[in-house]
């Protein structure tokens, strides 16, 4: 990213907090050079009644998230996202935190993803039927349904296709929905008649309305509840808002950052030919999802580019932490209050910890075995120290669904690339900062059959 130019000139023009609100209406990458502008890396920056420390040192970032987790608490984004999620596991804290957690973890054990991957592979198969050789599709809007089929049919048995045009198109105001919460007095600024408010409040009932029919079992696929509703069923403490607040976050984190690590690799994959053709052949050397399972384990190049997509453009690109009691990271001591970010994105391309950051090189996540002719996928390969990686974060917090993302992508992207050719004219970029990072507008994509 750039850490100098026009934007930076005229932005010196305008005060701290508004060059900063500015460049986080525009962009994540906007927002993130004004920080780093700002001093954000050095010393904690004044913002309102808060004081914000961007962390970019990798084992400070991985200390705060592990030996420091009971000394911080979630930061302004996701306490604001309450507003528009509930109290699911993305937004809740403490004891009631871990407690839902143990509650659904069984619906994400290994075992259980195995029954998953044969949902994914029809998901993405209804999704290669509807596409013509030559058509043009919204990239976003497609995967957006496919994952949101795939996950409703594993997770709630539910068939979700119908619904899934109402579904994206509430998601996309409820994300709009993220920067208004993120400004100045966000929470009232959503209770007003503004009509970014209206649409956010309408996206919001339109999802609860739909998470509602969904327990009801209104597209229910087969006689059996899926595996999280019936978990929620079974725990009697949870409370109906409670087991609401947790299908909307499952719901919506279930196939949202899926859906936008596929555009961003399927763009990633077509300008890169000579990656291109390795893929393909793996697909083509395994055509079916296995019986038992272990998709993942057999594509080690799919899961290499899966790995490089998720370092260059990660869905979950800032999250932070509020310091609840003086703590010291590496030789500096954070003073109670201060609110720690932590940007996926710059970490994953700090030249300190990666070859060629800005490139996108799926071969640094495989390890050759030239005497077998074979290529086996490593996360640990690349050997970045710890906390330099956290596509889906790290410690107690981590994401419950990191291998049902693994593994849902993966097979969406080897169905799909068994059979089409996804090309993508136009360099992506990402858009307005929300809690995931997605392309700016629409995404033209031509589909040619291989």
């Amino acid at each position: 990213m750039s850490r100098s130019g026009p934007l930076l000139r005229s932005a010196r023009l305008l005060p701290v907090n508004a060059r900063l609100v500015r460049a986080f209406r525009r962009s994540p990458t906007d927002f993130l050079d004004a920080l780093t502008a700002s001093g954000a890396r050095a010393t904690p920056l004044p913002m309102g009644s808060e004081r914000v420390l961007l962390l970019d040192d990798a084992s400070q970032v991985w200390e705060l998230l592990t030996t420091h987790v009971r000394r911080t608490a979630k930061g302004r984004g996701l306490v604001r996202a309450k507003v528009l999620l509930g109290e699911g596991l993305l937004t809740s804290e403490g004891e009631t935190h871990l407690r839902h957690r143990r509650a659904l973890q069984p619906a994400f054990h290994p075992r259980q993803i195995v029954d998953y991957e044969g949902h994914f592979a029809r998901a993405a198969r209804r999704t290669a039927d509807r596409w013509t050789d030559g058509g043009n599709v919204d990239l976003v809007a497609e995967m957006s349904a496919m994952t949101l089929d795939g996950a409703g049919s594993a997770l709630f048995g539910a068939d979700l296709r119908e619904t899934a045009p109402r579904v994206t198109r509430a998601l996309t105001d409820l994300l709009e929905g993220f920067r208004l919460a993120m400004a100045p007095g966000g929470p009232t600024l959503l209770r007003t008649p503004l009509p970014a408010a209206r649409r956010v409040r309408a996206a919001k009932a339109e999802l609860e309305k739909v998470v509602d029919d969904l327990r009801r079992g209104c597209w229910a696929d087969d006689t059996a509840r899926g595996p999280v509703l019936e978990l929620l069923d079974s725990q009697s403490e949870l409370t109906e808002q409670q087991a609401r607040s947790e299908v909307m976050t499952l719901l919506l984190a279930g196939h949202e950052t899926t859906a936008m690590a596929l555009t961003w690799a399927f763009a990633a994959i077509d300008q890169a030919p000579g990656v291109r053709a390795e893929l393909e052949a793996e697909w083509a050397a395994e055509p079916d999802v296995p019986p038992n399972g272990g998709t993942a384990d057999r594509l080690p190049l799919t899961m290499a580019t899966l790995a490089e997509t998720l370092r260059l453009w990660p869905p979950s690109w800032m999250f932070s932490r509020r310091v609840l009691e003086p703590l010291v990271l590496g030789e500096r001591t954070v003073s109670a209050g201060t609110m720690c970010l932590i940007s996926p994105y710059l970490l994953h391309r700090d030249p300190r910890w990666w070859g060629q950051p800005e490139q996108f090189c799926p071969d640094r996540w495989l390890r050759r075995e030239p005497d077998v002719g074979a290529a086996r996928f490593d996360s640990k390969l690349p050997g970045q120290p710890r906390g330099a990686y956290l596509p889906f974060g790290a410690g107690p917090r981590m994401c419950i669904g990191e291998q049902f993302a693994w593994t849902e992508a993966a097979t969406m992207l080897a169905e799909l690339g068994r059979t089409w050719r996804v090309r993508v004219p136009d360099a992506l970029r990402p858009g307005p900062s929300s809690m995931t990072l997605r392309p700016a507008g629409s995404v033209l994509a031509m589909t040619s059959r291989r």
